[in-house]
């Protein structure tokens, strides 16, 4: 393909998303105020909207209203949500989630069970869910699948879970048999981080950082609208951060690459009071002072974590996920105040709102973002 061909290709694939994305956001509109919004040629928006039409991704509305000048109404188009599914499934430590979301992040159907160290066993799950859900496979798009662990996306091999039989498995190869449609892999944090900036309440934003508290620690890096993955798909390793004190302590990564920072602050270590982080959380609401101690220092740590990370990559907003987050609403301002104080790059810093269907939902909206990468979507 020569570099010409490959720009022109590229550029068809910008003015198509940006037709979609503008149809989404400001239905009913025609194809005449797409083009001025845009600044678009009429001829290219019509060619992008008459292939849009044909994978039923958008529909006719009927006649808009005339021009201020009395001149021609134009036919006003709308997204079509239900016009393709997108299956997210994520694979936790403990409990594996299968959502169909449709291609607005509403969610048509939702499973749970126990998570299997068997792939044939998890593939069957899979497959009950398809005929539960009564949607037509016809309308499936794809599936994105999140992993706890380490994954190279590009290829589908499982570098590092902690279901041993999975590691050093194509994931993709396994599922290319018993699914029709395309189906891609990530990690489970990744995922989430995509949910989150897919649905979120303050709107798309391309610069995110987003960190999970549950039972270990990790995170996920957005940085020009770019999921960064890192050279072998490691970014966003959190749990191993180190400072000083974790030096002058001895604290150090330890084989089962459990690291210092996720030894300080997950919902493990917070356990290690003897207390759940939803019971810890609730003394230190009432006042009681060991409570107090512990979470304080807790939010300490956070939020020169979080400082470091907004000076280093200036990040748009920072959200906080994670079985933990959910207790959390009573020390965010207090993490949002210590930030300031610590860094002058400026970021905001809020709690994730997707909870539980954050990695499955960001795995759905992962098939939509690949196939409309290579334009098939």
């Amino acid at each position: 393909m020569s570099n010409r061909t490959g720009s022109l290709d590229l550029i068809k694939r910008i003015n198509r998303s940006l037709v979609l994305e503008i149809i989404r956001e400001e239905q009913p509109i025609s194809r005449a105020l797409i083009a001025k919004k845009l600044g678009l040629s009429r001829s290219t928006v019509t060619s992008v909207v008459n292939d849009l039409l044909q994978k039923k991704f958008v529909v006719e509305l009927g006649l808009g209203d005339s021009s201020k000048g009395g001149g021609r109404r134009g036919i006003e188009l709308g997204f079509n949500p239900k016009s393709g599914y997108g299956i997210g499934v994520d694979i936790g430590r403990t409990r594996t989630l299968l959502v169909f979301s449709d291609l607005s992040g509403e969610v048509a159907y939702r499973q749970e069970a126990k998570t299997n160290d068997s792939i044939d066993s998890t593939i069957d799950f899979i497959k009950e869910g398809i005929e539960k859900s009564g949607i037509d496979e016809s309308l499936i798009l794809g599936m994105g699948i999140g992993l706890p662990g380490i994954v190279n996306s590009r290829t589908g091999v499982v570098l590092d879970v902690p279901m041993q039989d999975w590691v050093g498995v194509n994931l993709l190869e396994r599922t290319r048999k018993p699914f029709k449609f395309p189906v891609y892999v990530n990690n489970d944090v990744n995922c989430a981080a995509m949910g989150e900036r897919w649905l979120s309440r303050d709107g798309w934003s391309d610069d995110l950082f987003f960190i999970a508290i549950g039972t270990g620690v990790g995170s996920a890096i957005i940085a020009n609208g770019e999921l960064v993955e890192g050279h072998h798909f490691s970014a966003g390793e959190i749990n191993c951060f180190v400072d000083r004190e974790d030096l002058r302590l001895g604290r150090s990564v330890q084989s089962e690459g459990s690291g210092p920072f996720e030894r300080q602050i997950s919902g493990t270590a917070l356990a290690g009071t003897g207390l759940t982080p939803e019971e810890l959380f609730a003394k230190y609401r009432s006042g009681d002072a060991e409570a107090k101690s512990v979470i304080e220092a807790f939010v300490t740590y956070l939020s020169v974590t979080i400082a470091n990370v907004a000076s280093l990559l200036n990040p748009e907003h920072v959200v906080i996920g994670g079985g933990v987050s959910g207790s959390m609403d009573t020390v965010i301002d207090t993490i949002r105040q210590q930030v300031a104080e610590l860094t002058p790059i400026r970021t905001n810093i809020r709690l994730a709102i997707q909870g539980k269907d954050a990695g499955a939902l960001g795995a759905a909206s992962y098939v939509f973002q690949q196939l409309q990468n290579a334009e098939e979507l």
